[in-house]
């Protein structure tokens, strides 16, 4: 398995910073673009005051979807830069000067607002369309010194805004990572779950629980010491990322316990990966260590269940695996009828 750490999409208005950008954004618009719109429209230049109203009326629009979670960065792309293509025209054909001064500003707002590969395309846009008028309207001298500034301020803008976002990254998959098994951890957890029901709900998919928890491990840190300890859970941790597939996810609750949420699986598939699993820690070369074994608890989602009565349940299949002698996997079958049941899979060998 190549990664656990589910990654948002860079549409996400909830996580992406960029969301809180575009409020300062539009928060800037209505300080300096709306008087000057507005004198426009005074001075009877109404075609740039027009323009400048527009481009703030975007910009606001912006802001409500970003206040109310919703994506605009495809309004940005596709209403706020050609919106603003057309206001940049007008001004270059009544004066190139004034113009110019408005491409840097264009410039670092498509950075602000937009993830980094749309930044990229829009800033090109502006590059391309924005440098010929520069040249037909500005004399070379001026012209090579707003090209080359131009340039390097989105240039600039491009680096910054990259470094931003690799160490945004980072933090995400430090806050949301266990720093030993490189497993997720609890904080994302609740969200994976409700997340599993809603799909479960909507698409009558099969989704399975399991709940795992490695045998005798206080017994094992109190007589090999902490550090073998972490050695055994790390090890694990690896076992089950490789074990298992990419739409699996796998949590480390803490200490010695482990939760996989397998998707598309019913408890009968969830039951034989469970026992796959137990098998392959049980045959581990665990180098210097005494034998390790895990429980594993197994249920499957039921119909209009919430994910805290599937999370009980699978839990009480691993306490009921425990109770039995520890090195095996119990299922928690429940039945339409509202009866459980559970079978045992596997035995202690």
């Amino acid at each position: 398995m190549s990664s656990t750490l589910s990654v948002r999409n860079e549409d996400d208005p909830v996580t992406d910073f960029r969301s809180k950008a575009t409020l300062g954004v539009a928060a800037a618009a209505i300080l300096f673009m709306l008087p000057v719109g507005v004198y426009d429209l005074i001075r009877g230049e109404t075609a740039i005051g027009i323009g400048s109203m527009a481009v703030v009326f975007i910009l606001l629009a912006n802001a409500w979807m970003a206040m109310r979670g919703i994506c605009h960065q495809f309004l940005t792309l596709y209403g706020l830069f050609p919106a603003g293509m057309m206001f940049m025209t007008n001004i270059f054909r009544m004066d190139g000067i004034i113009a110019s001064f408005w491409c840097y500003p264009i410039v670092l707002a498509a950075y602000c607002m937009l993830s980094e590969r749309r930044a990229w395309m829009a800033n090109l846009t502006i590059l391309i369309f924005a440098m010929p008028m520069v040249w037909m309207t500005l004399d070379n001298d001026y012209a090579l010194r707003v090209t080359a500034s131009l340039g390097a301020v989105s240039l600039f803008a491009a680096i910054m805004v990259n470094v931003i976002d690799g160490q945004r990254q980072q933090l995400q998959r430090q806050l949301v990572l266990d720093p030993l098994t490189g497993l997720l951890n609890r904080l994302t957890y609740n969200d994976c779950m409700e997340q599993a029901v809603r799909l479960h709900d909507r698409y009558r998919q099969p989704v399975s629980l399991l709940a795992i928890d490695i045998d005798n491990f206080k017994l094992l840190n109190d007589t090999r010491g902490h550090a073998a300890g972490d050695q055994v859970l790390s090890m694990v941790g690896h076992l089950l990322r490789d074990m298992l597939r990419d739409e699996d996810a796998i949590f480390r609750m803490g200490g010695e316990e482990f939760t996989v949420v397998l998707k598309g699986a019913n408890q009968c598939a969830a039951t034989e990966t469970a026992e796959r699993l137990r098998q392959a820690v049980a045959a581990a070369d665990f180098t210097g260590m005494c034998r390790i074994t895990i429980s594993i608890g197994v249920a499957e989602l039921e119909s209009e269940e919430s994910w805290e009565s599937w999370a009980k349940r699978s839990d009480d299949s691993l306490y009921e695996a425990k109770r039995r002698g520890r090195n095996r996997v119990v299922l928690n079958e429940q039945r339409k009828s509202g009866e459980r049941g559970e079978a045992m899979l596997a035995g202690m060998s």
